[in-house]
């Protein structure tokens, strides 16, 4: 697929830049829960977006972990070839849509993956399949059709010699050992075989409607495709006879939901204000076209020593974004998102998390010294549970071919109930420095 690309869009390919990252990565605390992984030299390629009839476009990343056994992380946010007419274009390939752009912000993952290399990770990766776009006059429609589906990889888990493990610096991972009649019993975890074509060949089908006026519009977009990320359901046993461990055997498995949505835009002046509602249920289905094989999925478990019951629960959002960047010498936005529906989620399982966000608001600034020093700061704070998310950074670049950063993510999380309890201890410095070519 990318050699097709790199043939078609030899105009992206000349004009492409690339980048070679490494990072320093210093924890200011200890959590309870860690991966060995730390230092990492990235590789980041794009081409230059598509502008000829028939054009490509490619952004990829690659992570290269020193600590954790030389393991590699990858990512391709997009990988597409597009041809373009007078009032329509066609795209094939994996592309981020466009169809709920305050989801990016709260890193949400139900349109788009996110990328999640870290934990704050804000970086997303696109839908795979063919996308129409057309134009009449003020309208404008989207229609995304597939039959291919390429899962959220990030952040990786391993099986080996009984025990889980990750490549990512961040990741939740199941518990190591049980109680049962008072006494800890270590778990053994282990994959079934699974067929990857059952993961890959699925099929997704959504549109986009827009209606826009001088200096905003109206919106509308109804998709139903897998979910980003796999689920994993499992059986077990203890083998008490035996090996004197409680077996766990984790099966793999996709799930089909709809999320849907609406939205409104204007530009008051410089300042560019969004919002909208949407809503993903995860227990949709569409129709005799859509059969999806569920043979593995929507299993439980429940026994005195281990439960695993994955939940299936609808969510609604309310959005809200402002945002200025016209400014030479700053940026800024602020953000809020209000979870309408209900939450019964629990946030001790490794098999369903609970919701990221309850009722919170974010804010933050960029500022531009001059052309080559700027700073930036984001501010998340959730008022019901009291979470705080601060991340910082200052970055200097050297005639657009070298960069130099220094970083600092700090999480607050009091409340035991709160999706980011798990990881309270893991705020971080780090200083990278990279070479643009």
């Amino acid at each position: 697929m990318f050699l097709a690309l790199i043939s078609l869009g030899n105009t992206s390919l000349f004009a492409a830049t690339a980048e070679l990252t490494y990072e320093k990565f210093y924890r200011l605390n200890k959590p309870l829960y860690r991966s060995e992984s730390g230092d990492w030299l990235g590789f980041n390629f794009e081409t230059a977006p598509p502008t000829q009839n028939l054009d490509t476009f490619l952004n990829t990343d690659l992570r290269f972990y020193f600590q954790d056994n030389n393991s590699l992380n990858y990512s391709v946010q997009e990988a597409y070839a597009q041809y373009k007419g007078d009032t329509y274009t066609i795209t094939a390939g994996r592309k981020i849509l466009d169809w709920n752009l305050n989801e990016k912000y709260w890193s949400l993952g139900y349109l788009n993956a996110v990328q999640s290399f870290t934990l704050l990770s804000t970086e997303e990766e696109g839908v795979t399949g063919v996308l129409f776009n057309k134009r009449l006059g003020n309208f404008e429609f989207d229609i995304l059709a597939s039959y291919l589906f390429i899962p959220q990889i990030n952040p990786a888990i391993d099986f080996k010699n009984g025990d889980v493990h990750s490549k990512s610096e961040w990741v939740r991972l199941p518990p190591k050992k049980t109680v049962i009649s008072g006494t800890e019993v270590p778990i053994y975890y282990s994959i079934t075989d699974y067929k990857i074509s059952k993961i890959i060949f699925n099929k997704s089908l959504g549109g986009n409607i827009r209606y826009s006026w001088e200096n905003g519009g109206v919106s509308a977009f109804a998709i139903y495709k897998p979910e980003n990320k796999l689920r994993i359901n499992a059986s077990a046993y203890y083998d008490n006879l035996g090996t004197g461990k409680v077996n766990v055997t984790a099966d793999p498995t996709i799930n089909h939901h709809a999320y849907y949505g609406f939205q409104a835009y204007h530009a008051f002046g410089d300042i560019k204000a969004r919002g909208g509602v949407s809503y993903v249920d995860p227990n949709a289905k569409l129709g005799k076209d859509f059969l999806v094989d569920i043979s593995n999925g929507r299993k439980t478990f429940k026994s005195e020593y281990f439960n695993i019951n994955p939940r299936y629960d609808k969510e609604a959002y309310a959005h809200m974004s402002l945002n200025y960047d016209k400014h030479r010498k700053y940026k800024l936005t602020l953000n809020y998102i209000h979870l309408i529906s209900g939450n019964i989620r629990g946030n001790d399982d490794f098999f369903s998390d609970t919701v990221k966000w309850k009722s919170t608001i974010g804010g933050g600034i960029q500022y531009f010294f001059n052309d080559s020093f700027d700073a930036a700061v984001d501010l998340k704070y959730d008022l019901i549970r009291s979470d705080n998310i601060i991340k910082g950074e200052v970055k200097y670049s050297y005639q657009k071919h070298i960069t130099l950063a220094l970083g600092l993510e700090i999480l607050k999380a009091p409340d035991d109930a709160s999706y980011w309890s798990y990881y309270r201890t893991n705020d971080t410095l780090y200083s990278t420095v990279g070479f643009i070519f």
